[in-house]
Order: structure tokens, then C-alpha cells, then sequence
């Protein structure tokens, strides 16, 4: 077939990568030790990820000023869980007033968002606290006190299949000043036979 001057004539052109087939491709592969690198490579991720994923829990909730609640976090029963990092977010009780932590309120005063929450962390499973006591969320929650998410507060712990993860949260914020919260455990999951 002719071709117009500067295009390819894709008639004698090999198929797709330059193998026939399967087998020729297979062959190929076996006789390059480039191609068999990468080829393994690929089977040993397809094989880690069937077994560990990146994996992410979160727990969205409110709690009214002046008290103090339990909140969970379960991890499911076929996987193990490696947590990496702990992260998130506090909205008050009035976006007049104070808005997402950790940027002040609009009257430029020092009412932040987190004002007054704080937390404390249990494996239910071991009965391990994982904080000393209750520690201020804007201290654990995503440091950095800029409008970017910044540092992720580090938190390696590794929670096994049906464990429960408790938050204790404070608020002594007034009574009638309700908090929004997000918390989120970063980490991957892990399958493993019981």
C-alpha cells in the first residue's frame, strides 16, 4: 500500500510491542533479563497487594461542651491492621465564631476550632492506652497550623483483626457549644491467615 510522504506504512509494521503472540512474548521475557525483572517485579506487587493494602479509618463525629464521650474505631475480623499516622480536623460550634482549626475565628481572636477538645486513645483488644491521659486534639491531630495539610502526627501501632481503637473525647467548651471532629488512622491493612 503506498503511503503519502512522512506517514508510516502500517502494513509492515510488527504487532503491538513487536510479539505475534503470547508465547513469542512469553519467550522474549524468559531471554531478557530486563523484561524478566519487570515481569517479577509486577507478580511480587500483585502478590503483596493481594495480601497488604494502604487503608485508611475514619471516625466523623460531634460531641456537646461540658462532657465527655466514647467513640470507636473496629477493625474488621479478616485483617490485621498497621496503623502509620494519625490525622484530622475540628469545627466548632459557630463559623461566626471560630472556624476549622487551626485558623482563628474571623474576629482574628484566639478561639480556635479545637478549643477546649481533647483526647485519649485505648487498644480495647490489649487494653493498651496509647496517649498519656487526655491530650489536646490540635496537638495530635494533623500539626502544623497552616491552611496545608502539613504533618501527619505519627502513629505506628499494630492492631490486630476485631480490635476495637477507643477515643475518649473531651470537650469543655461551654454547654450549649457543640463540636464537629474528624479523625482518621492512616496505615495499611494486612490479611493473614488466623
Amino acid at each position: 500500500m503506498p503511503t503519502v510522504p512522512g506517514q508510516l506504512d502500517r502494513s509492515t509494521m510488527p504487532a503491538p510491542g513487536g510479539f505475534t503472540n503470547n508465547v513469542e512474548m512469553a519467550q522474549q521475557i524468559n531471554q531478557n533479563a530486563v523484561f524478566a525483572s519487570l515481569a517479577n517485579e509486577a507478580q511480587h506487587l500483585r502478590t503483596v497487594q493481594a495480601m497488604k493494602f494502604d487503608y485508611t479509618y475514619g471516625l466523623n463525629d460531634s460531641i456537646v461542651g461540658q462532657t465527655t464521650a466514647a467513640f470507636f474505631i473496629t477493625i474488621e475480623q479478616g485483617t490485621d491492621f498497621q496503623g502509620l499516622y494519625l490525622t484530622g480536623s475540628c469545627f466548632s460550634y459557630d463559623a461566626v465564631n471560630a472556624t476549622d482549626f487551626p485558623t482563628p475565628n474571623s474576629l482574628g481572636l484566639v478561639d480556635w476550632a479545637a478549643r477546649g477538645l481533647s483526647m485519649h486513645v485505648t487498644d480495647m483488644r490489649s487494653g493498651r492506652e496509647l496517649v498519656s491521659g487526655f491530650v489536646p486534639m490540635e496537638l495530635l491531630l494533623t500539626p502544623g497550623y497552616g491552611i496545608n495539610f502539613q504533618h501527619p502526627y505519627p502513629f505506628k501501632y499494630f492492631f490486630l483483626r476485631n480490635s476495637q481503637i477507643r477515643f475518649d473525647i473531651r470537650n469543655r467548651d461551654n454547654a450549649n457549644r457543640t463540636h464537629e471532629f474528624n479523625i482518621a488512622i492512616n496505615g495499611y491493612k494486612i490479611l493473614t491467615p488466623q
